[in-house]
């Protein structure tokens, strides 16, 4: 931890957490933090537009934007002194302004397959650990350990629906690794919660990984080959990896609730529920009844207002006392117009907060726009036990 990291740290104690009230949060990608002057900007943009809490991309592709002995550092800041920490260097502005902030870590997708490498990131150390698509399941079980990552990105090839490589939860290893990267972060910087992202499988046909295969094979107590596993028992199988990515929430928001008690938990999580449980194996609407989440923030990027509504009410109605839902924004695939119609309809829907993605799709010409926007109070109309109140989850 550098020595702003460490000021930061100790000085959060003596500094007030934001008040309760709505949540006008800010995806800030990565992009935004490969210099002291994009940290700065997006950090007065933020201000600017009437933001009150910033998501930082803290971990983008299994790297780090912050002091880190867990986690290589980024390529992207090569060329950045080397004692400059984006993550402390955001919050200290952030917190100049008023602005909490929430380290947003993306989970499973862990690199780019066009991506360049920093020295000791996983993908090199360990191939073991990444997911599989069944497309090259049988190549891969007999692949050697340095053929492994050239084999999965060959059989991803044309499926719209992976963005890179991904861990597997079922690999020895992956879960201490991630909770390893969490306990540090929130250990060093005085962040307001901790963002969870990409904590879903890309699509059905992932994971054929040896360690998923022979994991499940114990479970069902199947000897032989275990490629016949899945097809013998395909109901088992997708609960076999819905439960899995369940007890992975579960530990990683564990691990921060028991190194920094009261942070805030949430997860970025896909809208359709039947989609997320199912082919995602994302059941965010269990994690909510068990408690790992305290807020939920459905990606509902539609540009259709009727569905977007419908979306961000059917996440409501998932939530218990003291958990919220913020609505996901895609402002990336909208006019400044059409970002004022989703956070007024959000607003009609109960939400306790509207999160936008992302900083990169705001211009400078609408960010007054948005303060108006976000002066104006929240109105809501959700029942109780929705967040009408507005309120921040403890």
């Amino acid at each position: 931890m550098n020595a702003l990291a460490a000021l930061l740290l100790v000085s959060a104690a003596a500094s007030p957490s934001q008040k309760p009230g709505e949540v006008r949060g800010l995806w800030v990608v990565r992009t935004a933090l490969v210099s002291p002057t994009e940290v700065d900007r997006v950090v007065e943009d933020a201000e600017r537009a009437g933001f009150n809490t910033l998501f930082v991309q803290v971990r983008g592709r299994g790297d780090a934007f912050y002091s880190s002995r867990e986690t290589p550092r980024s390529a992207l800041l090569r060329g950045q002194p080397v004692d400059f920490d984006p993550l402390a260097r955001l919050i200290q502005r952030a917190r100049e302004r008023g602005l909490d902030v929430h380290a947003w870590v993306n989970v499973l997708l862990v690199a780019g397959f066009a991506q360049p490498l920093p020295p000791g990131h996983a993908v090199e150390r360990h191939p073991e650990w990444l997911m599989v698509p069944r497309s090259v399941a049988r190549p891969a079980l007999a692949a050697k350990p340095g053929t492994l990552a050239s084999l999965i990105r060959n059989g991803a090839a044309g499926d719209p629906d992976v963005e890179g490589y991904y861990l597997s939860p079922s690999a020895p290893g992956v879960a201490e690794a991630l909770e390893a990267t969490l306990r540090e972060i929130v250990r060093g910087y005085p962040v307001r919660g901790v963002h969870l992202d990409f904590i879903r499988y890309p699509g059905p046909e992932y994971d054929w990984s040896r360690a998923a295969l022979e994991s499940f094979a114990r479970r069902q107590g199947r000897g032989g080959d275990v490629m016949a596993g899945p097809a013998a028992a395909p109901e088992a199988w997708e609960r076999y990896r819905r439960e899995t990515l369940t007890s992975l929430a579960e530990r990683l928001a564990g691990s921060v609730r028991a190194e920094r008690p009261g942070l805030v938990i949430s997860a970025a999580v896909v809208p359709d529920q039947d989609m997320a449980i199912r082919s995602r194996f994302q059941d965010w609407p269990e994690w909510l009844a068990r408690g790992v989440l305290d807020a939920v923030c459905p990606m509902a990027y539609t540009v259709d207002s009727r569905v977007f509504r419908q979306q961000v009410a059917e996440a409501g109605a998932r939530i218990g006392p003291g958990q919220a839902v913020w609505a996901g924004v895609g402002a990336y695939r909208l006019a400044v117009d059409g970002i004022l119609e989703k956070i007024a309809l959000a607003r009609e829907a109960g939400a306790a907060g509207v999160v936008l993605f992302s900083h990169e799709s705001l211009q400078a010409r609408d960010l007054e726009r948005l303060r108006g926007a976000f002066s104006r109070p929240a109105v809501s109309t959700a029942p109780a036990g929705f967040g009408s109140s507005g309120t921040h989850p403890r």
